[in-house]
């Protein structure tokens, strides 16, 4: 049997023998598919059209569905089974994200003499970020970026753990390494040389997506004492992983802790902030919030689960920074104002836009500082769907639910109450920080007066936080040139303190006094 599927204007041919949902036949192929949920019919963000031998419309489906979308061949892929060949159209938002990948090596890495071409990545939850180097200079040839497949197992790191100890672990390994396999074509296409010329890679992610990348067992990472089996800094082979010859070398840069990965080491070896005079805190904000603080030559690191909502997921209008996506909100003339991505008329919220809304809905009075939605508004602004109440933004039918609001209280207050916790453990107050450099994609993009205005970050760090782009990358490529930074990203990882949050008393109470708006 055959399952065609359409994207962009390409299109491949899956086989496959049994029946399966289309969502598993997606993952299999690593074809990228917005399903936050991990395919547990709670998102609805998986429609796609489909035509040929397909399970019968459930109930569900015929609930969700309009007649004119029944007609024209919608579906859930989470609810419908491949029971022969069939055809399948993925929308084109799924391949028109805007995904950071710039950043900046902190120096310039002059000649290193290694001839050739290397590949450094970093496998994000949601993002994976790719970059081609010549080996003697250091000098970035292409740059290329795909949603991370695994997605459709889930938006966060632990329900795809879950999803890997209850057999689906080969499933998650194939899906990144297909998605890595294709960025390696890509990369070679735009530099105009033969993927076979890149002769070496490095791989930096979470402690999760490394060992997920590997297919190893998460148990050790899934449950107390939190101790992993596998810290990495180690070299294989690109044979082991799909990805090339066995001359071809991938190394997988070096975990702090079960929930510290390498992604982390990375940025704080990019950055350079423990050569800082002053202390450096620096914050990868993102589905899994990774913080480092660096003072007096002691680092400290910590994980803080914030959720998908800053990646528009979880959220009822939520999606991620592509096309027709609302990304920047802010109050004026008495009202809400807005950006769209691409123009047009709005789609839904990106991570962007959701913070900088919830800032300007509590800069008109929209919200008080519980976050409960004022239920006097006037009719124009205020709405109730699914028994909650919800915020309307002007001219469309975007809205902003008591769920959303509630989903962003959750996850602002866990990455602010980890940079307090760190600073607590330290001695240090946020008026002897020196910096705080905000890495990863959604950084760049982010407003950092709504960020302070929600609580996001301490009001006191706002004038010195500064977006550093993608420093995971950055760091993955300096280990890339030379052993030397492989070296001192390995070292680092071994001296740094690990807090484990969810016991620590500071957390515990600031976790309670973030949840709040000021």
């Amino acid at each position: 049997m055959k399952l065609t599927i359409y994207r962009d204007n390409t299109h491949i041919v899956l086989e496959y023998r049994t029946p399966e949902r289309l969502s598993t036949l997606f993952a299999r192929a690593g074809i990228p598919l917005s399903m936050p949920c991990g395919g547990q019919r709670r998102c609805l963000k998986c429609r796609v059209i489909a035509k040929g031998a397909l399970s019968p419309l459930s109930e569900e489906e015929r609930r969700l569905l309009s007649p004119e979308e029944i007609a024209g061949g919608v579906r859930y892929a989470c609810m419908t089974e491949a029971l022969g060949d069939a055809e399948v159209w993925l929308p084109d938002s799924e391949q028109r994200q805007r995904i950071q990948v710039s950043g900046s090596l902190p120096q310039p890495v002059g000649a290193l003499g290694e001839p050739g071409y290397g590949a450094a990545f970093d496998i994000g939850t949601t993002t994976i970020a790719a970059y081609l180097c010549r080996m003697e200079s250091g000098e970035i040839l292409a740059t290329a970026s795909r949603k991370n497949p695994q997605a459709v197992f889930g938006a966060d790191v632990i329900s795809r753990i879950t999803r890997a100890m209850e057999g689906e672990g080969q499933a998650l390994a194939d899906a990144v390494r297909q998605a890595i396999a294709a960025l390696l074509d890509t990369l070679a296409g735009k530099a105009g040389i033969p993927r076979d010329a890149i002769r070496a890679m490095v791989l930096t992610g979470n402690t999760a997506m490394e060992y997920l990348l590997m297919g190893y067992d998460p148990t050790a990472i899934s449950r107390a004492p939190f101790a992993p089996d596998h810290f990495f800094g180690v070299f294989t082979s690109a044979d082991r992983l799909g990805l090339g010859t066995a001359e071809t070398t991938v190394y997988l840069t070096r975990c702090i802790s079960a929930y510290v990965g390498g992604d982390i080491t990375s940025g704080i070896l990019a950055t350079r902030m423990k050569d800082a005079d002053a202390p450096v805190l620096l914050a990868d904000i993102g589905t899994n919030g990774e913080l480092a603080l660096a003072f007096g030559g002691k680092l400290f690191c910590c994980s803080t689960a914030a959720g998908p909502a800053f990646e528009g997921a979880g959220i009822y209008q939520g999606m991620t920074a592509s096309d027709g996506a609302i990304s920047r909100v802010w109050a004026e003339d008495g009202g809400l104002q807005y950006e769209v991505i691409g123009g047009g008329t709005p789609q839904g919220i990106c991570g962007s836009g959701i913070i900088d809304a919830v800032a300007a809905c509590l800069a008109l009075g929209y919200l008080d500082e519980t976050g409960a939605i004022d239920d006097l508004l006037p009719d124009e602004i205020y709405r109730e769907v699914d028994d909650q109440p919800a915020i309307v933004f002007p001219n469309s039918d975007i809205l902003l639910t008591q769920k959303d609001i509630r989903a962003v209280q959750l996850a602002k207050s866990a990455i602010c109450s980890g940079m307090e916790t760190l600073l607590a453990e330290a001695g240090l107050s946020a008026e002897q920080m020196g910096q705080l450099l905000i890495a990863g994609g959604f950084g760049t993009v982010l407003n950092l007066e709504s960020a302070a205005a929600i609580g996001l970050i301490p009001k006191a760090l706002a004038d010195k936080a500064r977006p550093v782009g993608n420093a995971a990358g950055m760091g993955a490529i300096l280990q890339l040139l030379t052993a030397e930074e492989r070296a001192a990203a390995e070292a680092l990882a071994g001296k740094a303190e690990t807090l484990e949050l969810s016991t620590h008393p500071v957390f515990r109470e600031a976790y309670i006094e973030n949840m709040m708006f000021e």
